[in-house]
């Protein structure tokens, strides 16, 4: 069937911390997703602040509020799976640019 939504499909999507509210991944039409695994890299010489958001509608809740990763550390905000319905967003946002390396990776699933 051409055109068809694969059954399963594994994606990775990266983005730069910013002051600013980031979306990192946003749920697609036609599909189911589930979070497979995240990391917040924090790539400066200092210590560094993140909050990590699930939002839905509009709706913002902190998976990770305000937390502080050390110098060449890692963060993994979310652990184990979170199943995210068409429209959800992961989003991500840091006390100061550039700092931090936000990864994540999805499982989506064709509905």
């Amino acid at each position: 069937m051409a055109g068809a939504i694969a059954l399963n499909t594994y994606k990775t999507f990266r983005v730069d911390v910013t002051t600013g509210i980031t979306t990192a991944y946003t749920v697609p039409n036609g599909v189911a997703s589930i979070h497979l695994f995240s990391a917040v890299a924090n790539v400066s010489s200092g210590i560094t602040t993140v909050t990590v958001f699930h939002n839905r509608n509009n709706d913002r809740f902190e998976l990770v509020k305000n937390y502080q990763i050390p110098t060449n550390d890692v963060l993994s905000p979310i652990s184990g799976s979170l199943v995210l319905e068409v429209g959800d967003k992961i989003e991500i946002q840091g006390t100061t640019n550039n700092e931090a390396k936000f990864t994540i990776s999805i499982l989506e699933s064709a509905k």
